[in-house]
């Protein structure tokens, strides 16, 4: 196992993994027009993983467009696996490989607390809200304890 490989596999224990499904646009560097519209299947600090129709070869640099409630987040990786399951699809990893990467990943994951946050209360006290208004509220509660998990 290469170097690589070794700290991938480091990565990929390291790393805690969200089961999130959201829309995915996936561009391939460096070839005109390939994209891939996808789901994702789960979602962590060091990358992402998304079932494809189209193979995308390991080492292949990518971006990531995931849409996360309404809110279009751009990220830049590589592809670091790419295996083809039992109905012909694949499933393909994707490595964040700069710290600007693993923030808007924190991003991510942030907006989703919160919208967890505004489902729990409005279901709780029977009303909508504003997303704007229960961030300020989520920063205000959670914010120093979410940011300690990064540290």
């Amino acid at each position: 196992m290469s170097n690589n490989e070794d700290r991938q596999q480091k990565d990929r224990r390291r790393f805690i993994r969200h089961p999130l499904a959201y829309p995915i646009k996936t561009f391939v560097e460096g070839k005109e027009n390939i994209q891939v519209l996808s789901e994702s299947e789960n979602i962590g600090e060091g990358g992402i993983l998304f079932k494809s129709e189209k193979r995308i070869e390991k080492g292949t640099k990518v971006k990531v467009e995931v849409d996360v409630e309404g809110r279009k987040i751009k990220t830049e990786g590589v592809v670091v696996r790419c295996e083809e399951d039992k109905d012909g699809r694949y499933n393909i990893a994707v490595s964040f490989f700069s710290p600007q990467e693993t923030l808007k990943v924190r991003m991510m994951e942030q907006i989703v607390r919160i919208e967890l946050f505004k489902e729990r209360l409005e279901r709780r006290y029977k009303v909508k809200l504003d997303f704007s208004c229960v961030a300020k509220e989520w920063i205000r509660r959670y914010s120093k304890a979410f940011a300690k998990r990064y540290r």
